[in-house]
């Protein structure tokens, strides 16, 4: 059986995890408020809380961490959604599957608007809003899943001014935007429109997923009425993942962790392309990714990458299908490629090896 070498889960490769730090960050926890750890505290630890804050330029009580990002999500919707009048929800096509996923199940209603290489058209999203103001927009403005887009400068303050004339929420989904190797970074949504803007993120993607450690910044009553819906749904979150991870965080382990992971990223996204260029056909398009976890292509007319995928997952090449990541089922001639977790050696002969099965 050939070596199975997977392009599907945008997860951080394993020899990146910092094991020992969080080993040692776990005894801190422990040996420093061993009561606090092993405690109810609704809305999360307070010294992660007070953490996350700073980088945000926000009190504590602004910050409700949970069970991972998409819970944090399904919470914000959630909420969002019972203070609407409409269950209308506006997302990117294409988008992350998961949350189209739990906006299904919370009953939205979900119309998309296109992404391009400059992230979400906030002039198609303008002509969108012509049917009614939805209930909230969501958008992953760095490097996108599964696009890998960044939503440009000037975007980013069109879509800000008509949520302040619309009135309604920007859901800024932002787990990618620290994890960057070239061009400049833009402003967070959040900074530029706090009042209308919820900004989510997780430490899945920037120290490791099993920590489960997700989080959601917003205006206070905002922030209040989220944590009173994660409060009455599970009391409160795991704390002795959120301990360790206030521990690391303090010893002032993610800033090199961050630059770590990005240089790999960086190493692993750079095979991919040469390797997509070199076994892709000629018709195969993609951006060019500035940072983040995943390539985004689109084989052209005629290609069907859920037909492909299943051969894929055959020869041990297994990748996302573009029609996951749409509402609507489109994405016919697209797919996602993720290089996270993949050493380079090994892009290099997974991608060749799929790109033999599009001859």
């Amino acid at each position: 059986m050939a070596e199975q070498i997977p392009f599907t889960r945008g997860v951080p490769s394993t020899d990146l995890l910092p094991i020992e730090q969080l080993r040692a960050s776990a005894a801190t926890a422990f040996e420093t408020d061993a009561v606090t750890t092993l405690s109810y505290t609704p809305n999360g630890h307070p010294g992660l809380r007070s953490w996350i804050g700073e980088s945000h330029g926000v009190p504590p009580e602004q910050v409700v961490c949970a069970n991972g990002s998409l819970e944090v999500f399904s919470f914000v919707c959630a909420v969002l959604l019972e203070q609407a009048v409409t269950r209308r929800v506006i997302v990117e096509a294409p988008t992350y599957d998961r949350s189209i996923l739990l906006l299904r199940r919370l009953g939205a209603e979900i119309v998309d608007v296109p992404v391009d290489a400059h992230g979400m058209v906030v002039d198609a999203l303008e002509q969108v809003l012509e049917d009614g103001v939805p209930a909230l927009v969501y958008t992953i403005p760095n490097f996108q899943n599964p696009s890998g887009s960044t939503l440009s400068g000037s975007r980013r303050h069109a879509l800000c001014a008509l949520a302040a004339r619309h009135g309604f929420t920007i859901v800024e989904d932002d787990p990618y935007g620290l994890l960057r190797w070239a061009g400049s970074s833009e402003p967070s949504l959040f900074s530029l429109a706090r009042d209308h803007v919820v900004t989510m993120s997780s430490f899945t993607k920037t120290v490791a997923p099993g920590l489960r450690v997700g989080y959601a910044v917003a205006a206070p009553a905002l922030a209040q009425a989220i944590g009173l819906y994660a409060t009455n749904t599970y009391i409160a979150p795991s704390m002795p993942a959120q301990a360790t991870l206030a521990a690391y965080c303090a010893a002032g382990h993610f800033e090199p962790g961050v630059v770590r992971a990005t240089a790999a990223l960086h190493e692993r996204c750079d095979a991919m392309v040469e390797a997509v260029g070199a076994h892709f056909p000629a018709s195969a398009r993609f951006v060019q990714p500035e940072g983040g976890y995943f390539l985004w292509v689109d084989l052209g007319d005629g290609a069907d990458t859920s037909a492909l995928a299943a051969r894929a997952q055959a020869a041990g090449v297994p990748f996302v299908p573009g029609s996951d990541f749409y509402a609507d089922g489109a994405g016919a001639t697209e797919l996602r490629l993720a290089f996270s977790a993949v050493a380079p050696a090994q892009i290099h002969a997974g991608i060749e090896r799929l790109g033999a099965l599009m001859r």
